[in-house]
This record gives structure tokens, C-alpha cells and sequence, in this order.
């Protein structure tokens, strides 16, 4: 589920006289909800971003290696 998801789900109210939740209490967690899950998927675009670069310096430093490593053979 997205946050925008939560953030617009809304529950039927109940009516005068009978048992159920306060609207407000349950609008306000919702919404608490969604901060979080919102903070969550920003946390993970950045990780994700970051294993991106880190994959992509280990793949230039393999390069790099495997390039001296025949340079070196050539050498001989």
C-alpha cells in the first residue's frame, strides 16, 4: 500500500448513540501511517541509490584491474 493510499481511506462514521471509533483519532493515525511509510520508501530510493553507485565504482575498479593485469602480462 502507498502513503497516498492510507492518507485517502476514510472509514464509514458511526451513528449517534453507538459504539465505535472517533474519526479524528483513526484520520490522525492514518496519517501517522503514511508519514512513516513515506519515510520508509524515501530511505529506501536512497539505499537503493546508493548500492547503484557502489556497484557501479566496483565495477569501474574491476575494470581498472583486470586492465593492469594485462598490461602487465604484455610487459613480459
Amino acid at each position: 500500500m502507498l502513503p497516498w493510499q492510507v492518507r485517502e481511506h476514510r472509514f464509514a462514521p458511526v451513528g449517534f448513540g453507538r459504539r465505535g471509533l472517533n474519526p479524528d483519532d483513526v484520520y490522525a493515525f492514518l496519517d501517522r501511517v503514511a508519514a512513516d511509510m513515506a519515510a520508509v520508501y524515501a530511505a529506501l530510493t536512497e539505499s537503493r541509490r546508493e548500492t547503484a553507485r557502489i556497484k557501479a565504482g566496483l565495477r569501474r575498479w574491476q575494470t581498472d584491474q583486470a586492465r593492469a593485469r594485462n598490461e602487465r602480462g604484455q610487459d613480459r
